[in-house]
């Protein structure tokens, strides 16, 4: 049993825990998932907005909704659907507010990404305006994906495999979306080719995580005595809790095998320096030792 253990301490995987452990990423996914669900609402009203605004066949914006609901546990996705079915009956003022929450939430929540990430690579943060270039740009690349999204989704289900195909057609996005993160929020990151292990890592086990959250739904159900918004609260918490772990721990994966990172982000700001976090220690500890 104690040979078991010294092997699995000393294998790969058993490395990349130990690193995400002493890094203490699990304090910095708490946050990260703090932001995220404070930001959620207005980020996905602000991005049907915009699609709203280039799209203007109901079907089109109707498949849009369904792929942006469908990134989160199934039980979320109708009580989410009626709010936003809610909003939508207000989709004047409405909408420009939406705009403008979308600007003022996705900055916020990819500046604490890129936070959260340059402690797990040893990197600063860029300065206010490149910060929020890459925040922009960042809002602009999920809004092309979203499109692309739906149209993988509709092409999926024109198949009789649809109902398998489905999950992998979501980890794909996920993996995608992941990949975008890794190469384009931290100040200085590394290549593409370089970010592909941490963001297929990180985007199966997101995947995996939603599929499986109906089983958590239906014990909180079980157990709750406080209604559905209750549950529906922790379930959103929960699972962004998840996510947000697994998008450090894909992190973590690429500072230990890509080393130090060299490559410029989007609008890189070349004043901020290297840094040893230890988030960047613990990874480079974990990677000499094997």
């Amino acid at each position: 049993m104690k040979g078991l253990l010294e092997r699995w301490q000393t294998s790969f995987p058993g490395r990349l825990l130990k690193a995400y452990g002493e890094a203490k990423a699990g304090n910095y996914a708490t946050g990260l998932a703090f932001r995220a669900f404070l930001s959620m609402f207005p980020l996905i009203l602000g991005l049907l907005a915009v699609v709203g605004l280039v799209v203007r066949d109901p079907s089109m914006l109707e498949r849009v909704q369904s792929v942006v609901l469908g990134v989160f546990p199934d039980d979320a996705r109708s009580a989410l659907g009626k709010t936003l079915a809610g909003a939508s009956k207000h989709s004047g003022l409405l909408g420009v507010i939406s705009i403008l929450g979308l600007v003022w939430s996705g900055s916020r929540l990819f500046a604490d990404l890129e936070f959260a990430l340059g402690e797990m690579y040893g990197v600063e943060q860029r300065k206010f305006l490149r910060q929020l270039l890459m925040t922009m740009a960042m809002m602009g690349i999920f809004v092309v994906a979203l499109v692309v999204s739906v149209i993988l989704n509709g092409a999926a289900g024109l198949t009789p495999l649809a109902t398998f195909l489905a999950p992998l057609v979501g980890a794909l996005v996920m993996i995608f979306f992941m990949t975008i993160i890794y190469r384009v929020v931290p100040n200085r990151s590394f290549e593409l080719k370089e970010v592909l292990k941490g963001a297929i890592l990180a985007g199966v086990l997101i995947e995996i995580v939603t599929l499986a959250f109906p089983i958590y739904s239906r014990l909180m159900h079980g157990f709750s005595t406080y209604g559905a918004a209750f549950s529906l609260f922790f379930l959103l918490a929960t699972w962004l809790l998840f996510v947000s772990q697994f998008i450090l721990l894909g992190a973590v994966l690429n500072r230990m095998v890509a080393g130090e990172p060299r490559a410029a982000g989007v609008a890189e700001d070349p004043a901020a320096e290297k840094t040893d976090t230890r988030g960047s220690e613990a990874a480079e500890r974990q990677r000499t030792a094997g």
